[in-house]
């Protein structure tokens, strides 16, 4: 599904990735675990095309084609979604109306009643009241609101491939276990993948990865299964590679 081939990207002539290979298949859940400032998030923003960053170097294919080039509208279109680690507030704009111009977007067209069906389901299914259908969309929602309504956005607009970029963070159990479910939902579907950032240990009680990366000074300095994870919960990432960033020097 995704071949990124050794992409560096920088903002402001600072360098952030410095030679980044990553494979993704359909049905694999990857995890990216690093200390902060260590490129996780620019990675996903790259990923997306973002006009924040000037990618140097590299290539990005996805399902074969070649996007490295391409405008973020266009990637999203053919199906990558990113989740915002902070989702914004838009006043006087509808999350119905914001998600269905979306869809419309698409190549696959499914008519207003469909939308709305999936809409409501998807809000059900993270635990979000049907008056945020309506109302602008993230306004006045508290922090695990916003990041249910990311999943529910997700689930939604049948994207392929979800980057979630802290999509766990500040969550209390019963949100954190809602927006499991929905990753969860997200993967039954054929032809999908999720690639995490995370900073926390506990979202491992509800999501299965299958593979997890260590990020650190914008390169992947560590690949294993879960047991990495572990190992990182267990020893942190000093003790895990002689590297500068990790150490926190």
């Amino acid at each position: 599904m995704l071949k990124v081939s050794n992409i560096h990207a920088q903002v402001e002539n600072t360098p952030i990735l410095r030679g980044i290979n990553f494979e993704v298949n359909d049905g694999e859940f990857h995890l990216i675990l690093g200390v902060n400032g260590s490129g996780k998030s620019t990675f996903g923003k790259v990923l997306l095309g973002s006009p924040q960053y000037e990618m140097t170097k590299g290539k990005i294919e996805y399902n074969d084609e070649d996007i490295s080039n391409i405008p973020t509208f266009e990637r999203a279109q053919k199906g990558i979604f990113l989740s915002h680690q902070s989702p914004p507030s838009l006043d006087g704009v509808s999350a119905k109306d914001l998600l269905r111009a979306a869809d419309k977007s698409k190549e696959e067209k499914r008519s207003l009643l469909q939308f709305k069906r999936a809409l409501k389901e998807n809000l059900k299914k993270v635990g979000l009241s049907q008056k945020f259908l309506n109302r602008p969309l993230n306004d006045g929602a508290s922090g695990g609101e916003r990041k249910k309504m990311e999943i529910a956005s997700l689930l939604t607009l049948g994207a392929k491939l979800a980057f979630l970029d802290e999509i766990d963070s500040g969550l209390d159990v019963d949100a954190l276990k809602a927006v499991s479910t929905g990753i969860n939902n997200f993967l039954e579907k054929k032809g999908t993948a999720v690639i995490l950032v995370s900073h926390s240990e506990t979202i491992l009680k509800y999501v299965d990865p299958t593979h997890v990366h260590v990020f650190c000074g914008g390169r992947i300095v560590a690949t294993g299964g879960i047991e990495l994870a572990q190992k990182v919960h267990d020893e942190g990432y000093a003790g895990l590679m002689d590297c500068v960033e990790c150490r926190g020097e």
